[in-house]
């Protein structure tokens, strides 16, 4: 259950890298217990230098990073206790085992002696590694480092969970198994804060996403708060001839008295597909294909569909790519 006290508290967080670059621009954002949020941004957005600062890779250059009341780069003892940190790059020590490696991540955190037997096969468990625990982690898929490195971050018990890109590289079933440990990690009454690229996942676990870009907070709300707000409640898909590609979105809203959303250019001289929003619905679809038609435009295929995560990813942070 979501409760109104916080865990995370991110305050004017700016850091800037030596060579001067600003990864980070008065970022600000809190998320409660026991709460799932996920962070959604392009390449260079500042995602996983959030994530760092969060976890004391890295000192703000200025603002303030609190987890559980502890300013992270004064108490980092402390919060490093209460925090499981999956990063990006799996981070295995590849020549141990992972029996090994989760007794010394047990030893290295704390967890009593008397637990740590026990503690570690549950985690083999979990990871469906137990028959592989005595084998070297270098002979592992990337699949199985992944899982292992998820429950390496709760091994402690960790009340807050932060995970770096967690499914990057997985087959369906680590997916699939890594989701369901996110899930019961919620009903447990932990929190999770998850960095991806991946929509669906943030559509499938998040309660609420968090949109960077350039440093700043762009969004923040439920996925279908943030539908109804960057996109509506339907999107109509049109394929269309006979539209001159200068006439554009003015053109097309002018026509149709709906607004466009984007509009693409033909492939190998197909026709035209245009997105249209709509809030109305199924009833919006004929209006449309009448107008259209009135226009002197053929109308070759149309369809509708609810919008997705990734569809409200483009409309607030563009189709441009990012390096």
């Amino acid at each position: 259950m979501i409760t109104l006290t916080s865990i995370v508290e991110v305050a004017n967080l700016e850091h800037i890298y030596s060579g001067g670059t600003k990864a980070l621009d008065g970022l600000s954002f809190s998320i409660s217990k026991g709460e799932v949020v996920g962070i959604l941004g392009p390449n260079g957005a500042g995602k996983s230098t959030t994530v760092k600062m969060l976890t004391g890779i890295l000192k703000p250059t200025s603002g303030s990073v609190r987890v559980s009341g502890n300013e992270v780069a004064e108490h980092l003892d402390v919060v490093r206790k209460i925090i499981g940190f999956m990063p990006q790059e799996t981070a295995l020590y590849e020549d141990l085992t992972a029996q090994e490696i989760l007794e010394y991540h047990a030893e290295l955190y704390g967890v009593p002696k008397n637990e740590v037997k026990e503690r570690v096969a549950k985690m083999l468990d979990l990871a469906g590694l137990t028959a592989r625990k005595d084998d070297l982690v270098k002979t592992y898929s990337g699949g199985m480092k992944r899982r292992l490195a998820l429950v390496r971050s709760i091994l402690h018990d960790s009340e807050l969970l932060i995970l770096d890109e967690m499914s990057l590289g997985v087959d369906v079933q680590s997916r699939n198994l890594i989701w369901n440990q996110v899930r019961k990690m919620k009903k447990e009454g932990r929190t999770v804060l998850f960095c991806t690229n991946y929509m669906d996942e943030a559509e499938a676990l998040a309660d609420r996403v968090i949109v960077i870009d350039n440093g700043h907070l762009v969004a923040m709300g439920t996925p279908n708060e943030l539908k109804r707000k960057y996109v509506g409640d339907y999107l109509i898909e049109v394929q269309i001839d006979g539209m001159e590609s200068e006439k554009g979105f003015d053109w097309l809203e002018q026509k149709i008295q709906l607004e466009v959303e984007k509009v693409s250019d033909p492939l190998n001289g197909g026709p035209r597909t245009a997105w249209i929003r709509s809030t109305a619905g199924p009833t919006d679809l004929p209006i449309v294909i009448s107008r259209l038609t009135e226009s002197g435009l053929i109308v070759k295929q149309t369809s509708m569909r609810e919008p997705s995560l990734g569809d409200v990813f483009l409309a607030i942070t563009g189709s441009m790519l990012r390096d």
